[in-house]
């Protein structure tokens, strides 16, 4: 009997300490919290602070990062320095998180909240949300490894799956990629089964010029000129690793051949480089006279 009492008489005494703590007045109310600031109010102020300042730091650092390889040159931007801002992306978005978790977790024990049981709760309402949600796992995994291996930073031309276009912003979960037209394209990095990165180290363009087969030689001896005289172009010479060089015919379509113009340059200049070459083809063909090849012309729908 005793054992059955007592269970009762320890909830009735706890709910008498809760009514006697209970304010029944405005004035009780207001002496309540009056109370509970001074004796919490510093803690809390000293954590607000705390984390202000760690914010303040965090932005710091990642400046500091994203200047680390910074030649001074605005007009070119080297490889270390994508990879320093890439960094610097990475570790502001890590370091915020980071901050957020331990200020509200501080906050949480200077209130005199039971953190123990919460973090408790947190952890099996965690493990199950894992296992519904994989997918998001693998971005943050496959992000990780793409950036420790370095695959791509800010600033590259890369392809991935159907998609091309420059990075302009990676997160461990993310990469937002910007085409030609200015559409972003925002890629989970877990659905990245292979990059293809088209800034790295040099690249190459190459120019095909369709010909009819009786102006192909006079054509040959014409874009060999104009490959010569942009190698020559000293206004070029920081996009272009090796001079153009026509490598001749590339293939025979009926009555039409194919000439190809190829030239090695800096990543970033391909296009530039690629456009200068088809103006000056264009100009040089229409001096000589030289007829470029028409499509062939579609057979009528029926």
């Amino acid at each position: 009997m005793t054992g059955r009492l007592l269970p009762l008489l320890q909830t009735i005494s706890q709910l008498t300490q809760q009514v006697r703590r209970t304010p029944h007045s405005a004035a009780e109310f207001l002496e309540d919290v009056r109370d509970y600031g001074f004796s919490h109010g510093p803690r809390l102020v000293g954590i607000l602070i705390l984390s202000a300042i760690a914010w303040w730091m965090l932005r710091k650092l990642t400046e500091r990062l994203a200047r680390w390889h910074d030649d001074g040159d605005a007009d070119r931007t080297t490889l270390s320095e994508q990879r320093a801002k890439t960094a610097a992306e990475l570790v502001g978005n890590a370091g915020k998180v980071l901050i957020t978790v331990i200020a509200l977790l501080s906050i949480a024990s200077a209130l005199d909240l039971q953190i123990g049981a919460f973090l408790a709760s947190a952890g099996v309402i965690g493990l199950a949300i894992s296992f519904g949600s994989q997918s998001l796992v693998r971005d943050f995994v496959t992000g990780f490894f793409l950036q420790l291996e370095q695959q791509f930073v800010l600033g590259d031309s890369v392809r991935v799956g159907t998609f091309e276009g420059t990075v302009e912003r990676v997160t461990l979960r993310l990469v937002y990629l910007r085409d030609a037209s200015g559409a972003l394209h925002i890629i989970p990095n877990g659905s990245i089964a292979q990059v293809t990165n088209m800034s790295r180290s040099w690249g190459r363009v190459a120019v095909d010029v369709d010909i009819p087969w009786d102006d192909a030689d006079r054509a040959g001896d014409v874009l060999r000129e104009v490959a010569e005289s942009m190698a020559t172009d000293s206004s070029w010479d920081d996009a272009l690793l090796a001079k153009p060089n026509l490598t001749g015919i590339e293939k025979f379509n009926g009555g039409i051949v194919t000439y190809r113009i190829v030239a090695r340059v800096v990543p970033g200049r391909r296009d530039d480089v690629a456009r200068e070459l088809r103006v000056r083809v264009k100009r040089a063909l229409d001096v000589a006279r030289v007829r470029v090849a028409s499509p062939p012309a579609l057979a009528p729908v029926l």
